[in-house]
C-alpha cells in the first residue's frame, strides 16, 4: 500500500502530537518496510528516514495545507490511504482513504482552555473529518466515549489504539541519575512536573497545593522541578511569587528529552493535577521511568494509571492530600513505583504500530 502520513507536527520536539506522530511513524516503518509510507511535510530540509518518500509542500497556513495544497498534491501523486494525526486537519475525499486519530474533545469540553482560533478550528472541522474518515483513531476509551457521544459515529469505525512511553523511559542506572541531578543541581528531594505551562496543566492548583502543605509543615525541604516550555497563558512566576514559593520552586525550562527518564526517577513523585486528558503521555512516561504518580482523576488518567497511581480531584485541597501522601510515605511510594512500572509494561510502541497499520488495511 501507499500510506501517506501528515508528519508536519513530526518535528516540534515538546508537543504531546508531535512525540505521537515521531514514535508512530518509526515503529510502523520498523514493523512494516515493504509498504511504501509517504511521510507530508511543510518545511524543507527535513531529512529522509530510510525507506520513505518525503512530499515537503511548503505553506504557511496550516488548515489551507490540509484542505487545498495537500489535496492539490495527492490528485496528482495518489496514495491509498491518507493518516491525519491532529483529528480535524483532514483533506477532503479523493480516491484515497482517510483516517484520523483524535487525541481529546477539550476545545468542546472547556473552551476557555484553548487558545480561541484551535478552539474554533477543532469546532468549525472536526465533525466534517469525522464524516469523511474510514476510520477513526481514538487514543483512549475516555476520548472514545466523547466521540461516540457527541458525533454518533458508527461505533466500529472508531477503535482506541492507546500511545506509549518510548523505549528509553525506563528506571536509570544510579551513575546516570546522579550525573543528571548534579546537571541540574537538584541537591533537595523534590516533586516533579512536566508538561507545556498553559492553562489545561492546572499547574496554578499545583502550586496552590504546595502552599499549603509548606503551611501545615508536611512539605519539608523539598523543592517543586517544573519543566516544560512556556505555553499560552498566563506566566506562572507571579503566582509562585504571591505564595512565597521563591525558595520552593525552581523552573527547568524545556529539557532534553535524554534527560528526563532519569528526572523521573529521581522525584519523590510525579505531580501531574491535569484539568483534562485525552491519554495524559507524561504521566506513563513517568510511570515507566520509576516514579509514584499523583494525577489528576480526570479524562485518561483513571484508565492510563489503572490504580498505579494516587488521583484526586485537581483543586487544591484534595490534590495537597495525595502529594503529602507521597512525600511523606516511603513505603506508598515504593508501592506506586512498583504497581507503576508494571502498568507502563502493559503499553509499547510497537502495539501501537501494530494496530495502527491494521486500521490502515482495513480503511484501504
Amino acid at each position: 500500500m501507499r500510506i501517506a502520513i501528515d508528519a508536519r507536527l513530526g518535528t516540534e520536539p515538546r508537543s504531546g502530537i508531535g512525540r505521537y506522530t515521531r514514535s508512530l511513524t518509526e515503529h510502523l516503518r520498523r514493523l512494516a518496510p515493504d509498504e511504501h509510507w509517504i511521510h507530508y511535510v511543510d518545511r524543507p530540509g527535513t531529512a529522509p528516514a530510510p525507506g520513505v518518500e518525503v512530499r515537503c509542500l511548503p505553506w504557511p497556513q496550516r488548515l489551507v495545507w490540509s484542505l487545498w495544497h495537500a489535496p492539490r498534491d495527492l490528485r496528482r501523486r495518489p496514495v491509498d490511504v491518507f493518516h491525519g494525526v491532529t483529528g480535524f486537519e483532514l483533506p477532503p475525499r479523493g480516491p484515497w482513504a482517510l483516517v484520523t486519530t483524535v487525541h481529546d474533545l477539550v476545545p468542546f469540553r472547556f473552551p476557555a482552555l484553548v487558545p480561541a482560533r484551535h478552539r474554533w478550528a477543532v469546532r468549525c472541522l472536526l465533525g466534517g473529518a469525522l464524516k469523511r474518515a474510514a476510520r477513526v483513531i481514538a487514543v483512549s476509551e475516555a476520548t472514545r466515549g466523547e466521540l461516540l457521544a457527541r458525533y454518533h459515529l458508527p461505533a466500529g469505525r472508531v477503535a482506541v489504539v492507546p500511545e506509549a512511553a518510548a523505549a528509553h523511559f525506563a528506571p536509570p542506572a544510579a551513575p546516570v541519575l546522579a550525573a543528571v541531578r548534579a546537571r541540574y543541581r537538584l541537591a533537595h528531594p523534590y516533586v516533579l512536573f512536566v508538561g507545556f505551562l498553559e492553562p489545561k496543566k492546572n499547574l496554578g492548583t499545583l502550586l496552590d497545593a504546595v502552599a499549603g502543605l509548606r503551611r501545615r509543615g508536611a512539605w519539608g525541604a523539598t523543592d517543586l522541578v517544573i519543566v516544560g516550555a512556556p505555553g499560552w497563558g498566563p506566566d506562572p512566576a507571579p503566582r509562585v511569587r504571591a505564595l512565597g514559593l521563591e525558595r520552593t520552586v525552581r523552573f527547568l525550562g524545556s529539557v532534553p528529552d535524554a534527560d528526563l527518564p532519569a528526572l523521573y526517577a529521581g522525584a519523590l513523585a510525579f505531580a501531574f493535577p491535569s484539568l483534562w486528558e485525552g491519554f495524559g503521555l507524561p504521566v506513563l512516561e513517568a510511570m515507566a521511568a520509576g516514579a509514584p504518580v499523583a494525577a489528576s482523576n480526570r479524562g485518561a488518567l483513571p484508565e492510563i494509571t489503572a490504580g498505579a497511581a494516587l488521583l484526586a480531584d485537581p483543586a487544591p485541597a484534595p490534590f495537597a492530600e495525595i502529594l503529602g501522601q507521597l512525600v511523606g510515605d516511603a513505603a506508598l511510594r515504593e508501592r506506586l513505583r512498583a504497581a507503576g512500572l508494571a502498568r507502563a509494561a502493559d503499553f509499547s510502541w510497537e502495539r501501537t504500530a501494530r494496530e495502527t497499520l491494521a486500521i490502515y488495511r482495513a480503511a484501504a
